[in-house]
C-alpha cells in the first residue's frame, strides 16, 4: 500500500489539476490537506461505524483516492467532448470557416437531419452513426451562434426528462400499470398525462 503521504498528494493532485475545483491558481493545498485531515480521518467517527474491522488512515486514504478517480474520469470524459466541438469551432470561427447567420446554419442542421433520415432507410449502421455525429455537431455550432450554452441546453433536456419520467412512473403506479407489457399507445398516453401535469 502506499504511503500516507503519497495517498494524499495524490488526493490533493486530483482535486488541484481538474475540474473538482474551478480556481486552481488560488487553492492553499496545507489548507486543503487540513480539510481532508478534519473531515475525513477522524478514525473514531469510521471505527463507530465498523467496529469489528481495524482500519487505519491510509484505508481510508485509499477509498477517497479510489472514489475521487472514479468520479473524476467520467467527469473528464463528459468535460472533453463537449471542450473539444467548442475546440473545434473556435478554431474554425478564428479564420472566418463560420455560417454569415443563424439561419445558413439551421440550413445545414436540416440538411444534416435528412442525410441522417437517409441512412435510416437505408439501414447503414455506420452511416447512421456518423450523420448522428455530424448533426449534433451542427446543432453545437447554432447553439454558439446563437451563444446558447450547449452543454447547460443538455443538462436542461435531461432534468425535464427526468422529472417527466418520474411523473410517468407515478401515474402507472397509481393506475397498476405494467410498462413492460403495456402497449406503445398507453405508454405514449402516459407520457402525455405526465407532460401535461407538470
Amino acid at each position: 500500500m502506499r504511503t500516507n503521504n503519497n495517498l494524499i498528494e495524490d488526493i490533493i493532485g486530483i482535486l488541484t489539476n481538474n475540474h473538482f475545483i474551478k480556481n486552481k491558481d488560488t487553492v492553499n493545498k496545507t489548507a486543503l490537506l487540513d480539510y481532508i485531515n478534519k473531515e475525513f480521518l477522524n478514525l473514531k467517527e469510521y471505527e463507530t461505524l465498523i467496529k469489528d474491522i481495524k482500519i487505519e488512515k491510509e484505508d481510508i486514504l485509499e477509498i477517497i483516492y479510489q472514489i475521487i478517480t472514479l468520479v473524476n474520469s467520467s467527469t473528464d470524459d463528459k468535460y472533453n467532448n463537449t471542450s473539444e466541438t467548442e475546440q473545434l469551432i473556435k478554431e474554425a470561427n478564428n479564420i472566418g470557416f463560420t455560417w454569415p447567420n443563424s439561419k445558413s446554419c439551421f440550413n445545414k442542421v436540416e440538411e444534416e437531419f435528412l442525410e441522417l433520415k437517409n441512412a435510416i432507410k437505408k439501414n447503414d449502421e455506420n452511416n447512421i452513426k456518423e450523420e448522428i455525429g455530424d448533426l449534433l455537431f451542427t446543432l453545437h455550432c447554432y447553439a454558439n451562434i446563437k451563444k446558447f450554452n450547449y452543454e447547460q441546453i443538455l443538462n436542461d433536456a435531461n432534468n425535464k426528462f427526468e422529472k417527466r419520467f418520474k411523473k410517468l412512473l407515478e401515474i402507472a403506479r397509481t393506475k397498476n400499470i405494467d410498462l413492460e407489457n403495456c402497449s406503445t399507445q398507453i405508454k405514449e398516453e402516459l407520457w402525455i398525462v405526465a407532460k401535461n401535469s407538470l
